[in-house]
């Protein structure tokens, strides 16, 4: 497993305090993924970080990562919410003559939203022909 960043002590135990600190089922979950080390999402391939814990109604745990450039090879950076911990695996980093970056900077990912969220979720989302603005299927 990668590490993008090398702790401090006092970023580590800062983690464990606030680890300890959560209710039990998030806990569980927290103790598996560090904040400071690479996943990779399984069904997607790509690397990732994490950013928070999000305790569900039913229970159950899921994380928001962030895609990062840096580690891929991305049309534009984000942020995905929802992700299951069983979707995540511990993972290096880029070999050296891997491909990274981005192909949208987050002002041409502003002008295109639109396009970008029916070309990613076309089951979601549909291209409104009179104002040319993504809407939700019903």
């Amino acid at each position: 497993m990668a590490r993008i960043i090398e702790p401090t002590d006092e970023q580590v135990e800062g983690y464990r305090a606030w680890v300890a600190s959560r209710p039990a089922h998030v806990r569980a979950v927290a103790e598996r993924f560090e904040p400071w080390s690479l996943y990779r999402i399984k069904p997607s391939g790509h690397r990732v970080t994490v950013l928070s814990f999000g305790e569900q109604k039913d229970g159950s745990v899921t994380l928001t990562v962030n895609v990062r450039a840096e580690f891929n090879f991305v049309m534009f950076e984000r942020q995905v919410f929802g992700v299951k911990p069983d979707d995540l695996e511990p993972c290096d980093l880029p070999a050296q003559n891997e491909l990274t970056g981005t192909l949208m900077s987050p002002e041409q990912v502003d002008e295109n939203i639109d396009i970008l969220r029916v070309m990613a979720r076309p089951d979601l989302w549909v291209l409104d022909e009179a104002t040319g603005k993504a809407v939700r299927k019903q």
